[in-house]
């Protein structure tokens, strides 16, 4: 055998010992990888809940409640709807490899930010929305002065993101259901 040959061999073995020994491509460790009573399991909670039409309904008249809260909290935000709805994935987990749709709902844009003077007025009037809606959770991503945004989430796995740094928007988009 050549020196190159050898080199190669000794290069393929340690390269296949350091694969082995470090986990990358170890089956039963992947977070991607769900057994078959978890899928089951999943697509039977799908079962217990509404449509993706009902849902998605659901979700929009959240949307739509608090862009007319933060009207009538702050005038100078002047909703209008923005880019089309997608549907399709979106849904995490086990239930990826269910029939389970998710839908991002249009968005909702004000080219008028929501002042700082008005933010907790407003985040109280959004988050009472959610919270009857079923998205009690409250996720802070940023608040500071001229920037704030949030995510309501359930535990159904619907949730509104929500904010204002330029522009204001509110998105919603909606847990994993049967179509």
């Amino acid at each position: 055998m050549t020196v190159r040959g050898e080199w190669a061999m000794k290069a393929v073995a340690v390269i296949g010992a350091a694969i082995l020994t470090s986990g990358c491509g170890g089956v039963t460790d992947n977070p991607y990888n769900f057994s078959d009573e978890e899928i089951a399991a999943a697509a039977e909670s799908l079962s217990g809940r509404p449509t993706l039409a009902v849902t998605e309904r659901h979700v929009t008249d959240a949307l739509v409640r608090i862009s007319e809260a933060v009207a009538a909290i702050a005038p100078d935000v002047r909703w209008r709807w923005h880019r089309e709805r997608s549907q399709g994935g979106g849904c995490p987990g086990p239930y990826a490899y269910t029939e389970g749709l998710s839908v991002t709902t249009q968005v909702l844009l004000s080219d008028n930010p929501i002042g700082d003077a008005d933010w907790p007025a407003v985040l109280a009037a959004a988050r009472a929305i959610a919270t009857d809606a079923g998205m009690d959770r409250l996720d802070v991503h940023a608040d500071r002065p001229g920037r704030h945004d949030v995510t309501f989430a359930g535990g159904d796995g619907n949730r509104i993101t929500f904010g204002t740094y330029r522009a204001a928007a509110i998105r919603g988009i909606t847990g994993c259901r049967h179509p």
